[in-house]
Parts: structure tokens; sequence; C-alpha cells
């Protein structure tokens, strides 16, 4: 009988213990600010820089695409978007990618600077 309340009690330690942890993987890497050549210096060129400015990770028609912009308070910006080879694909808020804000998915803030 105290086996079984030190299997039990083992089995619920090791449950309670893991925790599964996301991977959000983009572009087959984990670390995207890190691991894509030209989304690390592009990072790099706006760390530089003494405006406040993002890079966004999301997908829109079914392909990985990172935005790159702006967030300076009250400044009217457009968003430039480009794929996982550093392809600029279009302007979200102009008629390059009219559709972007209702067809993006997932999209979220990977890296923004402090300034």
């Amino acid at each position: 009988m105290k086996h079984l309340y030190f299997l039990c009690l083992l089995v619920l330690i090791s449950f309670s213990s893991c925790e599964l942890e996301e991977v959000n993987r983009t572009c087959d890497v984990v670390k995207p600010t890190e691991n894509i050549k030209w989304l690390k210096e592009r990072v790099q060129e706006l760390e530089r820089s003494n405006r406040c400015q993002f890079v966004q990770q999301g997908q829109y028609n079914g392909h990985s695409v990172f935005v790159i912009g702006s967030c300076e308070p009250g400044v009217n910006s457009i968003n430039s978007v480009y794929d996982c080879e550093g392809n600029l694909l279009c302007f979200n808020g102009d008629e390059t990618c009219p559709d972007f804000d209702r067809e993006v998915k997932d999209l979220r803030i990977i890296w923004q600077d402090a300034n």
C-alpha cells in the first residue's frame, strides 16, 4: 500500500512540475529577430533610431509576414509588410494591400523600441 501512495505522489509531482512551453515558430525559426539575418539587421538599424518603432509577426494569405512600423504617438505612418526572405510585399494602409487589416491573422509584436 505504501508503494501505491508513493507511486501516486510521484506521478502527481511529475505532472504538476511539467509546464508546456509554447514555441512560436515562424519562417522555420523560433526567434525571428535573432535568427533571420535580414530581420536581425533591420532591428539593429531600428535600435539606432531615436524613434519608437516596432516589428510584428503574423499570417497573411497563409504565409508568415513581418510588419515594420512606427509607434510614435500622433504619427500617421504606413507600415511595411515583408515576407520571410525580406521581400517587401506591400504597405499596410494603402492600395498595395487594402485587405491587410481584415485578412491578417495572429498579428503580435515581436520587437519594440522603448524610445
